[in-house]
């Protein structure tokens, strides 16, 4: 099922040659992270904005869960779609408890719920419940862009919108953001809409991911099959796709695990966690009598990887 739907969307600004957004028709699917990708000026974010009316398409319409959002009063839309942005927009006059309930308290919700509801979210983000109090001035970066993502989460969307959100975050924590971001995604299964520029970022931890080139769709594939099958010399550069080491330390095993084969006994073979890169599980391979690996989440497995699904799937294909 798909979240959002784009039907032959686009936007031209006026006194502009050319529009931002080509004509592009696509589908988001429920409980995915989706990246879109590419250079400066692509569309990439005017796109992802008309998904909350931030800008209107000049073209075509989207679909919200089979709604056509121009029927949605724009208030009620945006309070129904979480935000997370490059800068964060945190109210620095407010406290961290104040800046997550801004939408329920918008939505009109009692105190008590939204004050467990901000002791959930603290407790999701690996904050200590002492920060609530606190200003924005006074958390470090990567602890603000987790107050945003925890107030973009604040009414429980299940649609969610990140523009560049750990851009302006340095290197490391950026990792540490990606990783969290991850494991929040496996356990609350939102449907993720994100805008990057950096092609790690994407890699890492996209579903899928949408090209785009000077507005228009160029391709929207898995990471592995995005590497191992470009749709044109564009592709190919922006991902560097000749580079298989590269590859392998990038793409999630999640996204090219096969179920599970009753006739195998996972028990007796190495194991690795969701969340884990292949080329973990190449040098895991490499080992005698290792040609198979089980994925586990919370210990429990969930999927095999092998080496011959490895080739088939392209990250190692000749």
């Amino acid at each position: 099922m798909s979240a959002i739907k784009f039907v032959n969307v686009s936007k031209q600004y006026p006194g502009t040659p050319a529009p931002a957004v080509d004509n592009i028709t696509l589908e988001i699917p429920e409980g995915s992270i989706v990246v879109l990708l590419g250079p400066s000026g692509c569309g990439k974010t005017t796109l992802l904005k008309m998904v909350n009316r931030l800008h209107e398409p000049t073209a075509g319409k989207i679909l919200l869960d089979g709604v056509d959002i121009q029927s949605i009063p724009v208030n009620q839309l945006r309070r129904n779609i979480g935000y997370v942005i490059q800068q964060v927009g945190l109210f620095p006059h407010l406290t961290i408890a104040k800046n997550i309930a801004v939408v329920p308290e918008l939505l009109g919700w009692e105190r008590q719920r939204i004050n467990q509801r901000v002791d959930e979210l603290l407790d999701l983000i690996h904050l200590p419940l002492d920060h609530r109090n606190r200003y924005p001035a006074q958390l470090s970066g990567g602890q603000q862009q987790r107050v945003g993502l925890a107030r973009a989460l604040a009414a429980d969307p299940q649609v969610m919108l990140m523009d560049e959100p750990f851009g302006a975050i340095d290197a490391i924590t950026r990792a540490s953001l990606q990783d969290q971001l991850l494991e929040l995604q496996r356990r609350l299964k939102k449907t993720i809409l994100f805008v990057t520029h950096d092609v790690e970022e994407a890699l890492k931890i996209a579903d899928e991911i949408i090209v785009l080139d000077k507005g228009r769709l160029v391709q929207k594939d898995t990471p592995c099959n995005l590497l191992a099958n470009p749709a044109s010399d564009f592709v190919r550069q922006l991902l560097n796709s000749d580079d298989r080491i590269r590859q392998l330390s990038l793409v999630r095993v999640e996204t090219v695990m096969q179920p599970l084969d009753p006739t195998i006994q996972p028990n007796q073979l190495p194991r690795v966690p969701i969340g884990t890169d292949l080329k973990q599980v190449l040098s895991i391979m490499l080992a005698p009598k290792a040609d198979v690996v089980v994925v586990t989440h919370d210990e429990k497995p969930v999927g095999l990887i092998t080496f011959e699904e490895l080739r088939k799937v392209g990250c190692l294909s000749n």
